[in-house]
């Protein structure tokens, strides 16, 4: 399950910061389906919970970030 917010929860750790929290959500709802309760899942985590996993993670949501969430200067 992943999520936003200012903090980090117990139990998970930080994968990609944005500016703003209306970024963020709009991030996780480009990346990520949702599972019948509404929660974001990564497809990277959802098997297995790695370092080498959550960075792929994390490179995925800098590439998606970058392509569509990125406020344009």
């Amino acid at each position: 399950m992943v999520r936003y917010g200012r903090t980090v929860d117990d139990g998970f750790l930080p994968v990609f910061s944005v500016n703003t929290e209306d970024e963020a959500k709009r991030l996780l709802v480009l990346a990520c389906p949702t599972n019948l309760d509404g929660d974001y899942i990564s497809p990277e985590l959802v098997k297995e919970q790695t370092l080498e996993r959550l960075y792929a993670f994390g490179d995925r949501l800098e590439c998606i970030y970058e392509q569509y969430v990125r406020p344009q200067s």
